[in-house]
This record gives structure tokens, sequence and C-alpha cells, in this order.
């Protein structure tokens, strides 16, 4: 009698109303990422139940083998069973809200670390001296203690300090503050991309010099690394001229200047940096090396050799490796021409190889000659 009475009073009950604001909040409201995430959710819980209603077998069987099936068809997104249902009922109480995972959005945006204490830190962490965060933070700590003890308590964990500057200082502002202006240009700057197909061969040769990461010796039993002067053209991506030499010097570049004329022609155009070899009164003249006077009265000077051939001459400017394209071919040199020699040096220390003390030691280093023929074989 009373289960009959308190079912007949349970059917009167009104059913629990849905809060119109949370089950008709219009689907525009919510964020891009937001409305995919709800439609993941939708489509997944339909399927669920076509398939549960299919399944010939155990209910709670067919929960777990959709979760499995889901977890190899969709790995990006894991789930357990019990997430299943959870989701059903928060779907059908709650409306489209309650499948948006809202972990740790509660906190976004808000930070322990204070306005001032930020800017202390980033006046340690963005300077050229590459401080590590954990000194940055200790730094800081000390700075408070110096000039507002009250505050020191407060400072949160390095852990806090790290995570902030991982997720709010942007690259460039990084890479700006800790590397440079230099870094920053190369890096982070938009860029002009250069074309080729609009140039002719011959219309732009770009020289410079190149030290072989190769030790070899000389005719009087001298150890030493090579160099090499090369001119190359921008259009067809060969080296036209090339020259090995002891030490860089205008004699060279005149030389590897020569060889590349008599095989190919004098060029319109050539794009070289602003070294000595290049910037002399005999080879391309000094150009903004070129003083003036102090009598005001101009001298007369022989011209050089690239306006005597109408060869114009263009100098790159300083510290801006990028320009010269020839610097990517060096580096195809020292890659499939230099590594191919026991006496291979590397770049740096890092890049040097521990058999090379060896090989020195027992005196298996090539000649100047045989190498000098090398280069030229396969360069030219």
């Amino acid at each position: 009698m009373q289960e009959k009475y308190f079912a007949q009073v349970k059917a009167r009950l009104p059913k629990a109303a849905i809060a119109a604001s949370k089950k008709d909040k219009p689907f525009g409201h919510f964020t891009d990422d937001e409305r995919q995430e709800i439609m993941w959710w939708e489509k997944t819980l339909k399927e669920w139940k076509i398939y549960r209603d299919r399944y010939p077998g155990d209910k709670a069987e067919a929960d777990d083998k959709f979760v499995a099936l889901c977890a190899k068809t969709d790995p990006e997104h894991t789930f357990s069973v019990k997430t299943l249902y959870r989701k059903k009922k928060q779907l059908e109480t709650q409306g489209l809200e309650a499948l948006i995972d809202k972990r740790g959005k509660g906190r976004k945006g808000k930070s322990k670390i204070t306005k001032e204490m930020w800017q202390t830190f980033l006046s340690y962490y963005l300077d050229e001296a590459q401080h590590p965060i954990s000194k940055c933070w200790q730094y800081t700590q000390q700075h408070f203690q110096k000039f507002a003890p009250d505050l020191v308590a407060d400072i949160p964990s390095e852990s806090t300090f790290r995570r902030r500057v991982e997720s709010d200082i942007p690259e460039a502002m990084e890479v700006l503050g800790r590397q440079g202006q230099k870094a920053f240009r190369d890096r982070c700057i938009p860029y002009i991309r250069r074309t080729y197909e609009a140039m002719a061969s011959n219309e732009w040769w770009v020289a410079d010099n190149h030290t072989f990461d190769v030790i070899t010796q000389g005719g009087n039993g001298q150890r030493h690394r090579l160099y090499l002067t090369a001119f190359f053209d921008a259009r067809s991506g060969i080296f036209t001229g090339c020259h090995v030499t002891t030490a860089p010097s205008s004699q060279s570049t005149l030389i590897a200047l020569r060889k590349g004329i008599l095989k190919y022609g004098i060029p319109e155009n050539i794009y070289v940096d602003n070294g000595r070899e290049f910037l002399t009164h005999d080879t391309g003249g000094l150009g903004h090396r070129k003083k003036k006077p102090k009598n005001g009265e101009e001298r007369f000077e022989v011209p050089p050799v690239f306006e005597r051939l109408g060869i114009h001459m263009t100098n790159a400017i300083v510290r801006n490796a990028k320009a010269k394209i020839i610097e990517r071919r060096f580096r195809d040199i020292k890659d499939h021409l230099s590594r191919l020699f026991e006496t291979y040096t590397g770049g740096n220390v890092v890049e040097k190889p521990e058999k090379l003390k060896g090989v020195l030691k027992n005196g298996e280093i090539p000649l100047d000659a045989t190498f000098i023929d090398t280069v030229e074989t396969l360069l030219t």
C-alpha cells in the first residue's frame, strides 16, 4: 500500500524543468572549437545508440566493444563507457553546453604572477646574456627582497613562470630579446623571395671565399687548410670559375674570374661581400671604402678590372650572408666533397671527428696538388 501511494504521489509531481538558459542556448553562441566538440559528441552518442540497438548480445558487452572500436578508428579521442553514459545524461538534462570539456577554462587568463613580478622577470629573461629561467626566477625574488619584501611570499613557483614563458612570450620577442637584432632579422621578420625565372645566364655572378674543412700538406711538408675562391652563376646554378689558394686575395679573385670568363664569357653583374679581396684598387675599386681626399681634389686612378670589363659590382649588406646564395653551395661542397677525405676537420669543435688525431699522427694527409686536382675536376 505504501509503494502504491508513493507511486501515485510521484506521478502527480511536476517533472524537473530544465533551465532554458542552458537547454536553449543558441548554437551560434559557442566558439568554433566548441561547436566541433559538440557535433563530435552528438555524432558519437548517436552511433553508440545505433550500435547498441543492433548488437545481438549483452548490452554491456556492446558498450565495451563500441569504446574499443572508437579507440582504433579515432585515436585522438579517448573515452570510457562511463563517459558515454555521463555525456548522454548531461545532454538530456543540461543541453549542448554540457558536452563541452571545460577543465581548466575557469582559470584561463588568470595568473598569480602580478604585472610587477612579470615585468621584473622579463627584464632578466629578455636579455642577450640568455639567463636560464631558474636564474631569472631567483633574480626576481632577490629584486623583491630588496625593494618590496612584503611581496616576496606572494611570488609563485618557478614552474608557474616557466609555463607563462611558454604560453605568453611570442617567439619573435624571445629571439629579439635573447639573441639580438641579427637573429631577429634572419629568422622572424618578413622577407622578399628572390626569383630567378626572369634572370638570364651570365647576368649575375656571385663570388665568395670558402675555407675547406680538410687538412692538406704542401710541398714543404707544411700542414694547412686551403681556400676556395669561386664565382657562381645565379641563374644556372653552376660554378663558373674556381681557384684554390693558400690565402684569399685580389689575385686569387682575378684568377677565378679569368677562368670563368674564358669558359662562359663576361658576366653583366657581380655580387660580392665587402672583403678586401674584392674592394681593392685593381679589382673592383674601393666602393664604399673610398675616402674623400683631404685637399678636396679627386686624384686620377686607373680603372679597376671589373670596370674595364664592363662588369657592374654590387656589394652585399654587411653581416647578411643569406643574401649570397653561393653560401648554400659551399655547404654542398662541405657535405659532398670535404667529408670524403680522411683529414676532414669539421666546421667546429663539435663536428670534429674523433679519428682525426690518429690520422694526422700516422701522416695520412693528402697533398695540395691531389686535393686541388680533385676540387677543380668536380667543380668545373
